[in-house]
């Protein structure tokens, strides 16, 4: 039925059921939404063969695993989950295969609707499974001892279980140097507030709070404002939209005009909004660092999850200042640190508060990578040996 081979060998009371059929597919490319500098640049396509082909291609090791399986009663859609037999906790492997064999549906499509069937909560869109197009950064999970699954048909694979700072790493960090990749680490977990909280502080500054701006900086406010007939709340959310619908629509023209839709929205439209005195200056400066540091998120997911919250912070800073805004934190760490993904907490190390190797978010130097993170509770603990530059230690 499924138009497959089957090998029968005399003398073998048993036959070999080979897939030779052949599909016309899109050829190995660039990565078109990881992009790096220092690295591997190869990204998974549609076909399911090709992509375990990649992963096998890195990991090149017998305890490399990949097991097949269907989900959807009608599209029996194939799913591979890729684990290492030494190292993966047995546990983990055996409950994302119990939510794959468990997924009464009739149809899967992408990488994305699995991600959202088997997440253990979808709350608020907080991304709880990493999902990634770079074969290279699939095999480090991997050798971590993460569970990755492959979905037949789309060019991306999920990383279980994920953790709130893998979302700020990026699979360039280890290829840079320590102290380059630790100071990118911090400007990603600085554009992470910038992108959350910019918009609702100059809200809360700007209505309730003037007395902790400096005085010049406080004028030079009030006369950007002085023709703006909006208030402050109309006119931040307005920029706010236009913002989203210009990155909206850069992304879904096609891509010989899309620069100029960020050309023709950023700078025509937004200085003839202020010379018409619709907008101040200042506004379209928050808007714009606010912007910037919302693209240096490495994961889409993140990073849209972000901006969605922002909306919240901004009208939680109109209506009650730095109390709102304070409250609003309190009850989104809350529930940022209520999460877990596949029996891990979410904010792990951070809390409950972790202090063994390998659990931190700065890397430490590359022969100092001794031992895998603790809370996936690998079968190898130790990563590699106190000392790995044996040319260096020698006896």
């Amino acid at each position: 039925m499924l138009g497959n081979c089957v090998l029968f060998v005399d003398t073998l009371n048993l036959a070999f059921d080979i897939e030779v059929k052949g599909f016309k597919q899109r050829s190995v490319d660039t990565p078109n939404n990881e992009i790096v500098i220092k690295g591997p640049h190869e990204a998974f396509v549609e076909n399911l063969r090709t992509n375990t082909s990649l992963i096998r291609r890195i990991v090149n090791n017998e305890n490399l695993i990949i097991e097949n399986l269907e989900v959807g009663k009608i599209t029996k859609t194939k799913c591979a989950v890729c684990y290492m037999k030494n190292i993966t906790n047995t546990d983990l492997i055996n409950e994302v295969k119990y939510r794959l064999n468990n997924l009464e549906i009739d149809s899967l499509l992408s990488a994305s609707e699995l991600e959202q069937l088997i997440a253990d909560s979808n709350f608020l869109g907080i991304p709880q499974i990493i999902s990634t197009e770079r074969p290279d950064k699939v095999s480090k999970y991997l050798l971590k001892g993460r569970v990755i699954v492959i979905v037949n048909g789309t060019p991306y694979g999920i990383i279980m279980p994920a953790i709130l700072i893998d979302f700020l790493t990026s699979p360039e960090d280890t290829n840079l140097k320590v102290s380059f990749a630790n100071f990118l680490r911090s400007l990603r977990v600085l554009a992470a507030f910038i992108t959350l909280l910019l918009p609702g502080l100059y809200v809360a500054i700007t209505s309730f709070h003037q007395e902790i701006l400096p005085t010049g900086l406080l004028y030079s406010i009030l006369a950007s404002r002085e023709n703006v007939p909006f208030p402050i709340i109309i006119e931040i959310l307005l920029m706010e939209i236009s913002f989203e619908l210009i990155r909206e629509a850069g992304l879904r023209v096609p891509s010989a005009i899309g620069p100029t839709i960020g050309i023709v929205g950023a700078l025509v439209l937004g200085q003839a909004a202020v010379s018409a005195g619709i907008v101040s200056p200042i506004l379209i400066i928050i808007v714009a660092i606010t912007g910037i540091a919302s693209f240096a998120i490495p994961d889409f997911s993140f990073g849209f999850h972000l901006r969605y919250f922002r909306f919240a912070f901004v009208l939680l800073g109109f209506m009650a200042g730095f109390l709102g805004i304070s409250l609003g934190l309190f009850v989104y760490i809350s529930i940022i640190c209520s999460l877990r993904s596949f029996g891990v907490s979410y904010t792990t190390p951070f809390a409950p508060a972790s202090n063994a190797k390998g659990n931190g978010y700065l890397l430490p130097p590359i022969w100092k990578r001794e031992y895998r993170p603790s809370f996936i509770a690998s079968k190898r603990e130790k990563e590699q040996e106190k000392f790995s530059m044996k040319w260096k230690y020698h006896k």
